[in-house]
Parts: C-alpha cells; structure tokens; sequence
C-alpha cells in the first residue's frame, strides 16, 4: 500500500470588481473597454504584492495554479506550506 500524504486545503478569495459608468448616449463595447487599460497594470501589481506577502510566510512556497481562465482574468495562487 502506498504512502498516502494527509493534506489540508482551505481557501481566501479576494475578488476585485472594476466598473466604469458611462453616460446614456454611450455606445456600448465599441471602444473595446479602453478604460481598462488604466486599470490593468495595478492587477498585476496586486498580484505581485500578494505574492510576495505570501512567499515571507514560514516554509511558504507560492506558485500560480490557474485552471481554466485566462491570467488576465482571474489569478490563483497556491501556497504550499510544511506544518
């Protein structure tokens, strides 16, 4: 029989809703949302600060693990830690 590692997980969401109002005579997507462009940059920023937060915890090892979505949407970090 295998040896069989135990292995505890809980999750931490932090969700980050970015919105733009727009006068009613706006014509929708049209623009391909380039007001986002001033946004952008500081998700990456986040990230990086969450990262390095994490990385200073002892016996923390940080790495992406995304599943699906694009990093431009939607980030997860793994951090595996001894006990």
């Amino acid at each position: 029989m295998p040896d069989e590692t135990y292995v505890e997980e809980r999750e931490f969401t932090l969700r980050i809703a970015v919105r733009c109002a727009f006068p009613a005579d706006y014509d929708g997507e049209a623009d391909g949302y380039a007001w986002w462009s001033e946004v952008e940059p500081a998700t990456a920023e986040i990230v990086r600060a969450a990262v390095a937060i994490l990385a200073r915890q002892p016996g923390a090892r940080v790495r992406p693990a995304n599943r699906g979505r694009p990093a431009s949407e939607e980030v997860t970090l793994l951090v595996e830690r001894a006990p």
